[in-house]
């Protein structure tokens, strides 16, 4: 295990207690957002907020092998699927639990967790959009050769 992966576990164990709070805030915080997708509502997240954590737990505990963590989030973004997601609202999804995370955790969001935050919610972005819509971060050698003939013209 990583610095950064110990660092969102930490979060984690803060968070637990009263994971309750934290999903009833990031409901509050996608209503506020602009988000396209059937997301459930408020008494719906609060019915599968155990659910929901031991989901989150898990994918962070396995991010050091991506191999393993694959497969489990593949399977629960069909459920973001069958909610009508698109890509913007991939990115709304990760900055509203962001945001939900500084609020609830405040002083434990240290500098170190912010990071890591970052970069797990960058990781489920590009995964996500992968799966979801077959986008990929990753240029190819093709495309990198021709963006340098472009260049060339």
């Amino acid at each position: 295990m990583n610095q950064q992966q110990s660092a969102l576990l930490n979060n984690l164990t803060i968070i637990k207690p009263n994971f309750h709070a934290f999903t009833a805030r990031f409901h509050s915080k996608l209503a506020e957002s602009t988000i396209e997708m059937n997301y459930p509502t408020a008494l719906q997240f609060n019915e599968k907020s155990f659910t929901l954590f031991c989901v989150l737990e898990r994918i962070v505990k396995h991010l050091d092998k991506p191999a393993s963590v694959a497969p489990f989030l593949a399977h629960h973004l069909m459920y973001l699927k069958k909610s009508s997601v698109s890509q913007n609202d991939i990115a709304l999804l990760s900055d509203a639990f962001y945001e939900t995370l500084k609020e609830h955790l405040g002083k434990h969001f240290t500098p170190e967790s912010q990071l890591a935050w970052k970069k797990a919610l960058k990781y489920f972005e590009n995964f996500a959009s992968n799966i979801l819509f077959n986008v990929s971060n990753v240029v190819s050698l093709q495309q990198k050769m021709q963006q340098k003939q472009s260049n060339k013209i």
